[in-house]
């Protein structure tokens, strides 16, 4: 568990750090913030599809219907 709280402890040193970077130069401030977006959507995406696909898992289907026939 000293990894789990090295890393915890060492949030705030980083979010300094990136904002040292970030105000350094406009063009890092908007890669950092574009970098950001990227992950946050990916992880939003992921996120929705995983909700998906448990929520498909656990709702019994219930259209009642039959699959059409072969001609």
């Amino acid at each position: 568990m000293a990894g789990l709280a090295d890393i915890v402890t060492s949030i705030p040193e980083l979010v300094r750090s990136i904002s040292e970077i970030a105000l350094s130069d406009p063009l890092s401030a908007v890669l950092i913030t574009m970098g950001g977006l990227l992950i946050a959507g990916t992880v939003g995406l992921t996120g929705y599809l995983l909700l998906g696909v448990l929520a498909s898992a656990v709702v019994p289907d219930l259209s009642g219907g039959r699959p059409p026939q072969a001609r």
